[in-house]
């Protein structure tokens, strides 16, 4: 049964998938060292099977052919360590190993939305705002592992902007990551350390908790907006933890969206949850040691 791993900037997730569905799972939180990093992959890798034929692994980052990091803005330490490499060190077995959302979208291509949806993005919300890309029913990793990384698009210009995790300021993933969200929602006074805390106030009709939520949903349609500019999808697919609060973001995403598009019917994709759920990166991973993207 395959095996699939998802790293994460708050926790690692891994799981045996068979058709689809994540039949058993095993979850820690993420290490701040990369070489700890490793080790608790495989780790839980072993834990799941104590020999693995081959690992599929995404991860919150941008990754080349040989399975080398270009850089994890939310993890620090990555940048050029072959992550490939180090893992088949560890586990004596083949490793493949994909960014986080073009694994998702990979998945949700298979056994989700995308069995209908011929173009469409995967956004990943959690600790960071990831993209994968499908057009015409392909799932596009670009000549580097970059396509649909949307969490770097511009969203605020102002020199006020706030800083990302990739050194810049005014990414869309500053405003509607959980870094992003925590920050505005304390600034307003909320108590609480997750998104979860953030969404419970917002649904008590507290204004810190609304005016958090919609802070990010308004980043997300600023953004997706050129996205839609340039791509013109079929839907937009939502994933990660902080989906589960979507109702709550979508109305300010729509209206932003509205705002952004050079056109209504640009403005009127689908918007759409993930159909895996949270499983969606593991599911996806399980598939990147039998296929090539880009084909």
């Amino acid at each position: 049964m395959p095996i699939g791993v998802d790293f994460g900037g708050t926790r690692i997730k891994a799981g045996r998938v068979e058709d689809g569905r994540v039949k058993s799972h095993a979850v820690v939180n993420t290490p701040r060292d990369p070489a700890a990093v490793l080790d608790a992959i495989a780790a839980l890798v072993r834990e799941l099977q104590a020999e693995p034929d081959s690992l599929g692994l995404c991860i919150p980052g941008e990754v080349n052919e040989r399975g080398e990091c270009w850089r994890l803005p939310n993890v620090p330490g990555f940048d050029g360590v072959n992550i490939a490499r180090e893992l088949m060190k560890r586990l004596g077995c083949p490793v493949a190993v994909e960014n986080d959302a073009t694994a998702a979208a990979l998945a949700e291509r298979m056994y989700g939305h995308g069995l209908r949806e011929r173009s469409f993005l995967l956004v990943t919300l959690g600790t960071g705002t990831g993209g994968g890309l499908c057009l015409d029913g392909t799932v596009r990793r670009g000549r580097h592992g970059f396509a649909g990384e949307i969490g770097h698009v511009l969203v605020d210009s102002a020199s006020s902007a706030w800083p990302c995790g990739c050194g810049a300021q005014g990414c869309m993933e500053s405003y509607a990551g959980t870094t992003g969200i925590l920050r505005k929602y304390h600034e307003l006074g909320g108590q609480g350390q997750d998104v979860e805390a953030v969404a419970q106030s917002a649904r008590r009709g507290e204004s810190a908790g609304v005016e958090a939520l919609a802070m990010a949903g308004r980043a997300l349609g600023l953004g997706l907006g050129s996205i839609q500019n340039t791509l013109d999808l079929d839907a937009v697919v939502f994933s990660g933890g902080v989906s589960a609060s979507f109702d709550l973001i979508r109305p300010a995403m729509e209206a932003a969206l509205k705002e952004r598009a050079f056109a209504p019917p640009l403005a009127q994709v689908k918007l759409l949850v993930s159909a895996l759920g949270n499983d969606a990166g593991i599911i996806g991973a399980t598939l990147l040691p039998q296929v090539t993207l880009n084909e």
